[in-house]
């Protein structure tokens, strides 16, 4: 063995002395390499670059691709393959543990994304909020070209901070239109005095807010109405009870209820469940013993 590392440190001489025009062949280097290699000299993997001039060590192809990712903040494993030179097989294979290595890292689709690329889309999710009141993720999505769970995901946790909105019902709306239609849902409620299905009341609602916003009016989903309204009656700010979700019974109707029946029993000493069920009272007996 020490015969052949003797031959192969005069070649690699004679290489170094030789005129500029004597160049040792491609085929010589890949020769003397996989020599080393037998040898355990090399005792390390290396890769061929796709154009099969160049060798490349795991750890120098990994610093690469970490340079990459956080130079462009986004990438594709295929684009990265393509500006290390190194074949997609080994770049897929390595993308995995750079993301364990890496907490600031993720692979998503099949790209490499930092999470200071995502800070610097919500600052720009948050002007774009800022100057039309709402958006919705399914457009956010589309012009990031991910899904609607990433954009949900990496828009939760930023909320507050540096998005400054509520996220409801895949829409995203600025604190001040939050204010507005709260306030909307608030009186709108307070000036039910019958049984209600909220439904038609949030219709109501969102024709009201097109008709005051015109064509820039924003698209509300029905669920943040019923989430708006849900706090409203957590915080006691409006009196009811809701029955299966959506039917609202303010306690302004129970209390004239309970009135008119407690009336009609002094007046007559019996009620009938035709007249309780004339006032509305879908479950007689039930109310009867409750009462």
């Amino acid at each position: 063995m020490d015969d052949e590392l003797l031959e192969l440190q005069r070649q690699f001489e004679f290489a170094q002395q030789a005129k500029s025009s004597i160049r040792l062949s491609d085929r010589n280097v890949v020769e003397l390499v996989q020599k080393l290699q037998q040898l355990q000299v090399i005792d390390f993997e290396l890769l061929h670059t796709a154009s099969g001039k160049q060798y490349i060590t795991l750890d120098q192809l990994r610093n690469e691709m970490v340079t990459e990712v956080k130079r462009l903040g986004r990438i594709s494993v295929i684009d990265l393959a393509d500006v290390t030179g190194v074949y997609l097989y080994y770049v897929e294979k390595l993308a995995q543990s750079i993301i364990t290595d890496h907490g600031e890292l993720m692979l998503t689709q099949g790209e490499i994304v930092t999470e200071s690329y995502w800070d610097s889309i919500a600052e720009e999710i948050n002007e774009r909020l800022q100057e039309c009141s709402q958006i919705a993720l399914t457009e956010l999505a589309a012009q990031l070209n991910v899904g609607l769970d990433l954009i949900a995901s990496v828009l939760e946790p930023r909320l507050g901070t540096i998005v400054k909105g509520r996220l409801e019902g895949g829409q995203l709306y600025t604190p001040a239109y939050v204010a507005r239609v709260s306030a909307m849902v608030r009186g709108a409620a307070r000036g039910i005095t019958v049984p209600t299905n909220l439904t038609v009341l949030w219709s109501s609602l969102q024709n009201l807010l097109q008709e005051r916003d015109g064509a820039s009016g924003v698209a509300v989903d029905g669920s943040f109405f019923q989430s708006l309204f849900n706090g409203l009656v957590k915080g006691g700010e409006i009196s009811g009870s809701v029955h299966a979700g959506v039917h609202w019974t303010p306690a302004v109707f129970a209390v004239a209820q309970k009135e008119s029946v407690d009336s009609f029993l002094s007046q007559n000493s019996f009620i009938s469940y035709d007249v309780l069920q004339k006032l509305g009272i879908p479950q007689p007996v039930q109310f009867l013993q409750i009462s």
